[in-house]
């Protein structure tokens, strides 16, 4: 938690979430709905990972060897965690255990960690999400 208490900040006051000026050691991934930042300190075996979500996941997907564990900071959304639809708002933490189908909506900071680490070959896209606007319900 120690090491995003910059992006926190940064998010709270509006400042924007860019390569540039997220520091050394920090790596942004910038999909659009949301942005990951990844620091390079992760190891294979686990990581942990920074979340602005600005509308949410841009996919329904699941993992086949990771636990995620999502903790919101700030913010408010849903989760969609296999059928069930849960709302969150700071302070809760949300489980999803490997090959479990999941995505999430909402303006939300939250930190994920990933045991273990994420890897490209064990994560399956089952539906692509798309936004009419800012704050819409997923369609």
């Amino acid at each position: 938690m120690e090491k995003f208490k910059k992006l926190i900040a940064m998010c709270k006051v509006g400042l924007p979430i860019t390569q540039e000026n997220v520091g050394e050691g920090m790596f942004v991934v910038d999909r659009g709905s949301f942005k990951l930042i990844i620091p390079s300190d992760n190891t294979e075996e686990h990581g942990d990972f920074f979340v602005q979500s600005i509308q949410g996941h841009d996919n329904f997907s699941y993992n086949t060897e990771s636990t995620h564990v999502y903790h919101v900071l700030d913010g408010t959304g849903k989760f969609y965690v296999g059928d069930e639809e849960i709302e969150v708002q700071p302070g809760d933490i949300i489980t999803i255990e490997p090959n479990k189908v999941f995505s999430y909506e909402g303006e939300m900071i939250m930190t994920l960690g990933m045991t273990p680490n994420f890897k490209e070959e064990n994560e399956h896209i089952v539906k692509q999400v798309n936004y009419e606007q800012k704050g819409s319900h997923k369609k």
